[in-house]
């Protein structure tokens, strides 16, 4: 123990005798490893935590799954759910879900908010239960109950104060309702609080109970989502079984509206994480790949110190220091190194998680709980003593073999370099280079991803657009005219707004995930067998949309304000919709029966509109079909408004229009339509961010590692290099001997890089649009990248050699 702790005392001297060199080291170390365990809490609390419900491992989501258009997860019609919640055997519980939105009155201003529309048995079956209050009962479920709701936490604390007496009073509401429950009144009783510490599975702010028609086994859509909780002993693959029997029961029952529809399960937690876990672990790989990088230049540093303590340790041998023992002292020396970078790196991690959470990425699930904890800290620390083990090995084989002693006697006590050591060092700056290319060269397929991609034509100009949301009170706004009459005294007032040159309004708007589609069949032709009818996307439109995005008219007339309530039916239909059901016709004046707000009705196509990317620029285009707002009756529109100046500038005047028509209605989603663009590239974008963080951490550490090697090769050689010069050799010829040196690595390090970042790119699969693993621009980008850096690196110290006194150098040996 004594001798331990004077090699301790021993190595604290050491480190704080060289503070340059030290601190040098502990910044390259607390960068990689910080950088590491901000990486791993995301993957420690996304992929590797049991989601924070009872059992977590038996829930599964329950989808229904469209066999002939082959769409493998989609949402739920509620009297499916009834059936299957009757008639399967292998789930202990099964609650269904909705969307759900209210504006919460009081206060400064009104709030929209939104939730969940839940069955009552939900919580049951997430194994969790309000802190305050109770759940939901199954009479508050039915329809026509008086409206009761659940708070979650974060609401409850931020609205109402934390107040524990709010169980059982009734909140001030301008309506509010899920999909299938539109529920009107003035208020609404809270009946409980849920804990802080139940994680919903959305962002959701409170839930209402799902008021299903319970003896109503009428198909009227699919609107819903299920979660069950398996039986102990069933598995996943046994209740999918189960429930495409009960699919086919269905079908048979209901061919019209179940045919070719089956069933899906899916475990929550595989559900939860969706295709961000690829994407994860992909960047898990990528900063462990900068952490080798920083253990390579630490150690390569740590080698060259050895080489540089030569007479020391040649005084300690003859001494009669044993190689254990100095390689016993080398190992606490770098330990300790480590153990303080490993500090470090935990204070850079703090601030690194705190930067993704603020970051509020929707490409991170479960972000809310993710925070640096002990498990963490735990995890950092041993991370931190196998990196002092690595960055200490090699220079402890050295000097336990003796050899570096050895060396001393054999120069006369000049310090030098052992071939093998200096191959070993040469070998380290190979591997930082080739790690390098692999981050690079993903980092720039990524690049060139979110090139190709912002190049696609959505089909609308963003610019100068300004976007707005306005859901409209169940209460206050009851009929499809006092709907029309406020949008259409709305769009008056946006449009007279200065610098406004065109305002339009849409009930789903491109680039937001949003969709709502339905079955149709085209008047005069045979009705298609039942599953295997056209499916299209519906868009409800006032007559200024079109003009206010830019979207071309194809063919055809665009709606009028003569295409009101009263007047006969129309519709517009997309360019790729004509395409595909009148290839070789035009469709202006053929009649269309859809099953969505009037299903007898038959609404005259009188246009043919451009095709937009709706889901995403990388997205299929879909088939289309545009309802005129008056003639079909929707609660909730996104207005567009299109300024010849910043659209950001009218937003506060935007939210005073909003409020003097209506002050119980809040705006909702007050963005720009270029920043709706951004965000649906948001699933690239961020990994191509933070894979581009690391490789330029990645770069900029193996060009120190460069620079490192080869000015110590240049101290080294100081009496070669005389000797050349005395004999006559040109500063150039010096400095292209040792930029010669440097290149050779590099481009070593750049072939063996290259191969495995062509392997290692197959991972980026998913995220690459329209480039492949192997593009030819992004590979040669990359490698004159990393031969300019090492250039770079290397230019100093050849300068140093070519300025080396021959006399000077040779009477110093």
């Amino acid at each position: 123990m004594d001798s331990l702790l004077q090699d301790l005392r021993f190595a604290l001297r050491q480190l704080t005798g060289h503070r340059q060199f030290t601190v040098a080291a502990l910044l390259v170390l607390g960068l990689g490893i910080g950088a590491t365990a901000t990486m791993y809490t995301v993957v420690d609390r996304v992929l590797l935590t049991p989601l924070p419900y009872r059992a977590p491992d038996r829930l599964v989501m329950l989808w229904e799954r469209n066999l002939p258009r082959d769409v493998p997860r989609n949402i739920v019609s509620p009297q499916n759910y009834l059936d299957w919640r009757d008639r399967a055997k292998s789930f202990s519980g099964l609650a269904a879900f909705t969307w759900s939105q209210m504006t919460l009155l009081g206060g400064d201003a009104p709030e929209r908010v939104y939730g969940r529309s839940i069955t009552p048995n939900l919580f049951a079956v997430l194994g969790a239960a309000p802190a305050l209050g109770r759940a939901f009962t199954a009479e508050e479920a039915r329809p026509g109950a008086a409206p009761v709701v659940i708070l979650s936490d974060g609401l409850w604390r931020r609205r109402f104060g934390g107040d524990p007496a709010i169980v059982g009073r009734t909140i001030r509401i301008a309506g509010h309702g899920g999909v299938a429950a539109g529920v009107a009144g003035a208020g609404a009783t809270v009946v409980g609080v849920m804990p802080a510490s139940f994680r919903p599975l959305a962002a959701e702010e409170y839930w209402d109970p799902f008021q299903l028609h319970e003896t109503d086994r009428a198909r009227h859509g699919r609107w819903a989502m299920v979660i069950g909780r398996l039986k102990p002993g069933v598995t996943k693959a046994q209740a999918e079984s189960e429930m495409a029997g009960i699919a086919r029961q269905l079908e048979r029952e209901y061919p019209q509206f179940d045919t070719g529809w089956s069933a899906r399960v899916i475990g929550l937690a595989d559900q939860v994480v969706g295709s961000s876990k690829r994407v994860l672990w992909v960047l898990l790989g990528a900063v462990t790949l900068v952490l080798l990088i920083t253990c390579a230049n630490v150690g390569n540093l740590m080698l060259t110190r050895a080489a540089a303590r030569q007479r020391e340790v040649a005084v300690r041998t003859a001494l009669g220091a044993p190689g254990w023992r100095l390689a016993r002292q080398w190992l606490i020396e770098n330990l300790a190194l480590a153990i303080a970078g490993g500090i470090v790196g935990v204070l850079l991690a703090s601030y690194g998680v705190d930067l993704l959470v603020a970051a509020n990425s929707e490409n991170v699930p479960r972000l809310r709980e993710i925070a640096l904890d002990g498990r963490v800290i735990a995890v950092t620390a041993g991370v931190s003593v196998i990196v002092g083990l690595l960055i200490a090995l090699p220079a402890a084989v050295e000097l336990g073999s003796g050899r570096l002693a050895t060396t001393l006697r054999s120069v006369g006590g000049r310090t030098t370099d052992s071939a093998r050591a200096a191959r070993f060092r040469s070998g380290l700056v190979v591997a930082q280079m080739s790690l390098a290319v692999v981050l690079l060269l993903g980092a720039g397929l990524l690049v060139r991803s979110i090139e190709r991609l912002a190049s696609v034509d959505p089909g609308f100009d963003a610019a100068n657009l300004l976007t707005v949301g306005v859901s409209l009170p169940f209460d206050s706004y009851t009929d499809r005219a006092r709907q029309t009459a406020f949008f259409d005294a709305l769009s008056q007032r946006l449009a007279g707004l200065p610098g406004v040159t065109h305002v339009g309004a849409v009930n789903v708007l491109p680039l937001t995930n949003a969709e709502v589609a339905t079955g149709f069949t085209v008047v005069g032709r045979p009705v298609p067998p039942a599953g295997e009818g056209p499916v299209a996307s519906i868009r409800i439109v006032d007559p200024a949309y079109l003009a206010a995005m830019r979207i071309p008219l194809r063919g055809g007339r665009s709606f009028t304000a003569a295409d009101a309530e009263k007047a006969a039916p129309v519709v517009m239909v997309s360019e790729a919709l004509a395409k595909k059901i009148w290839p070789n016709e035009d469709p202006v004046g053929h009649r269309l029966k859809i099953a969505y707000t009037n299903p007898d009705a038959e609404p005259e196509i009188v246009g043919i509109v451009g095709d937009i990317r709706q889901q995403g620029l990388d997205a299929e285009v879909r088939e289309t079909i545009y309802y005129p707002m008056a003639q079909s009756g929707y609660g909730s529109m996104t207005f567009v408004i299109r300024a010849a100046r910043a659209p950001e500038a009218l937003a506060p005047a935007v939210r005073s229009a909003i409020r003097e028509l209506d002050r119980n209605i809040p705006p909702e989603d007050l963005a720009t339509m270029s920043s709706w663009l951004t965000r649906s590239m948001s699933d690239r974008r961020d990994p191509m961010w933070l894979l581009s963080i690391f490789a330029v951490l990645a770069v900029t550490i193996a060009a120190v590692g460069v620079y490192a090697v080869l000015s110590f090769g240049v101290a080294q050689r100081t009496r070669e290099i005389g000797v050349r010069m005395a004999l006559g050799a040109q500063p150039r010829e010096v400095v292209a001997m040792v930029l010669g040196g440097g290149l050779r690595l590099a481009l070593v390090g750049i072939a063996l890089g290259a191969a495995v970042g062509l392997v290692a790119a197959r991972a980026l699969d998913r995220l690459l649009f329209h480039v492949t693993p192997g593009d030819p621009l992004t590979l040669g980008v990359v490698a004159a990248m990393l031969v300019g850096v090492a250039l770079l690196a290397t230019y100093v110290p050849a300068r140093r050699a070519a300025r080396v006194d021959p006399m000077v150098a040779l009477r110093s040996e």
